[in-house]
């Protein structure tokens, strides 16, 4: 059994996972649900959970200010972020998991499975020292190298358009008109993008943002590529991403 702590400053975020836990992870047992990051540090220390859930935006005591004041200890930590997606890849260069909200049952025991599985690797303030060292948004990588077959291909990251899931396999569409596809799901290609200027905007679609013409919002959301492509925005991803917009 896998004892957790969940920690997050939206009191539904905290019902929806523990109900999440209880009904699809029947291996993990949660100690405590927290409203906050104050709460959330008191609960690590009193319990001293194996694995912590930790959403990154809270006021006062963020993400990043729990695990400071708990790095002697040693849990594994799922982040459960709205967080745009610059910041994958710094979470997957610390070996720090996460779940973009809403989050996804089968994506929950995937993460919930790794957690389990994994050994006592690096302590949590060695992996929060990689964390905060990538973590650094302005930062874009300029190109990709993406496995195709036998062959590792470059891409320039703006020749990407945008990438179509298609149950484990990933469609790459290029600016040229050619398609690509991989034998990849789409969050590994999203990992491998890391972040900004790509964006998850449906759970099978991330779209290139440098090659939106424009966005239909409304019911039955959409955005329109230059290439004249019309990709629609899911209801549970259109809020953020309308936000994320706001603030370029």
């Amino acid at each position: 059994m896998l004892t957790a702590v969940i920690i997050d400053d939206e009191p539904n975020a905290l019902e929806v996972l523990q109900l999440q836990l209880e009904n699809f992870c029947k291996d993990v047992q949660v100690l405590a649900v927290c409203a906050g990051g104050k709460k959330g540090i008191e609960a690590i220390i009193q319990y001293k959970p194996a694995l912590v859930f930790l959403d990154i935006e809270m006021p006062h005591v963020n993400g990043f200010d729990v695990l400071k004041a708990t790095s002697q200890y040693n849990y594994e930590v799922i982040f459960t972020t709205a967080y745009d997606q610059f910041a994958i890849k710094a979470f997957k260069f610390s070996a720090l998991d996460y779940l973009l909200k809403p989050v996804d049952i089968m994506e929950l025991q995937t993460a919930v499975q790794k957690a389990t599985s994994k050994t006592a690797g690096s302590k949590l303030d060695e992996k929060l020292n990689k964390l905060l060292q990538q973590f650094q948004p302005g930062i874009q990588q300029q190109r990709i190298a993406l496995q195709a077959g036998d062959a590792l291909q470059l891409f320039e990251t703006d020749d990407i358009l945008h990438c179509e899931s298609e149950s484990n396999y990933t469609h790459i569409h290029l600016a040229t008109g050619k398609k690509i596809t991989l034998a990849k799901t789409l969050k590994e290609v999203e990992e491998n993008l890391g972040g900004a200027p790509f964006y998850r905007i449906h759970q099978s679609h991330l779209i290139n943002i440098n090659h939106i013409s424009k966005v239909i919002k409304g019911e039955g959301a959409y955005v329109i590529m230059k290439n004249g492509s019309n990709i629609a925005i899911s209801r549970t991803r259109k809020d953020n991403f309308l936000e994320m917009l706001r603030k370029i």
